[in-house]
């Protein structure tokens, strides 16, 4: 059973199991994989991952204000992760989808500023060349 798992086994096969409802389309189950996951491994070195996919999810079900919560989650609770860059570009885009440019504009300018090497500023750069 389960609760004979080393712990740091058992919490990444938490992960890995809502990753995989994701990446099956079964948007629903992963988030609540996600949840489930945050709230028992809150300090996890997923946790920053597991916000992010939330995000993703919420992209795929088109309810693009909870996507732009979830990334904040990462943004701000994680401003060190690697993962930030990331989540401020999916957040553009979800300002985008709600037509809000302003919005958009000023986090693709945040990321080819806070992090001009990255492979997100070349993109940010790109789409900001087409938000007019």
């Amino acid at each position: 059973s389960e609760a004979t798992l080393d712990p740091v086994v058992q919490e990444q096969m938490l992960y890995d199991r809502a990753l995989a409802s994701y990446k099956e389309g079964r948007y629903e189950d992963a988030m609540e994989g996600f949840n489930a996951f945050l709230k028992r491994y809150p300090k996890s070195d997923h946790s920053d991952n597991a916000h992010f996919w939330i995000g993703e999810c919420h992209m795929n079900l088109k309810q693009y204000e909870q996507a732009i919560l979830a990334y904040q989650n990462v943004i701000k609770d994680f401003p060190k992760g690697n993962k930030v860059p990331s989540a401020l570009l999916r957040q553009a885009a979800a300002f985008g989808e709600i037509k809000d440019k302003t919005s958009a504009r000023l986090l693709l300018k945040k990321i080819i500023k806070n992090y001009p090497k990255s492979n997100e500023a070349k993109i940010a750069q790109k789409r900001l060349e087409t938000i007019k």
